[in-house]
């Protein structure tokens, strides 16, 4: 990810914004029914190891870049993000098939609430982080630490070997 970071940087002009924006597992998620008025919370949805570990990767290449001086943290912030389904069984599909979330949420109501209130909309309801970064000017000093490799070419190929000489 960090060489992908530092691609984003080479086409964005200085003072160009990147923004990272990705679900926030830090926080859990949440299956909730809607009512009329509002939600209720009918259980907890936590995220799978393996995308534990993705973020927590890219929460260091972000870091790296931002260390290296190729981006300057701007604002950071989170909001909740509402999945719409149809009823219980579209949420238990959804968790199933997504590869984010473990495939079973931990329920918070009872089975025989479940079931009375399963024809009725549901939501997911997960936060979202964001961070806007913005690209800072480089030089080649940077450009050789970010993993370019500075090779001093001549101006013109055809002189190459001749300095020095008249």
């Amino acid at each position: 990810m960090v060489h992908a970071l530092r691609e984003v940087h080479r086409v964005l002009a200085p003072g160009g914004v990147l923004i990272d924006a990705r679900p926030d597992s830090r926080v859990l998620a949440y299956a909730e029914r809607q009512k009329a008025r509002g939600f209720q919370r009918f259980g907890v949805v936590n995220t799978s190891s393996a995308e534990l570990v993705s973020d927590r990767a890219s929460d260091r290449a972000i870091a790296r870049v931002v260390r290296e001086g190729l981006f300057k943290r701007r604002r950071r912030g989170r909001f909740w993000h509402r999945l719409p389904f149809a009823n219980l069984a579209a949420v238990r599909q959804y968790l199933w098939e997504h590869l984010r979330f473990v495939r079973r949420a931990n329920w918070m109501v009872d089975a025989a609430t479940r079931r009375r209130y399963s024809a009725e909309r549901f939501v997911i309801r997960r936060a979202v982080r964001y961070e806007l970064l913005e690209a800072r000017p480089t030089t080649s000093v940077f450009a050789a630490d970010a993993g370019a490799r500075m090779v001093r070419r001549p101006a013109n190929p055809a002189g190459a070997g001749t300095r020095g000489r008249s």
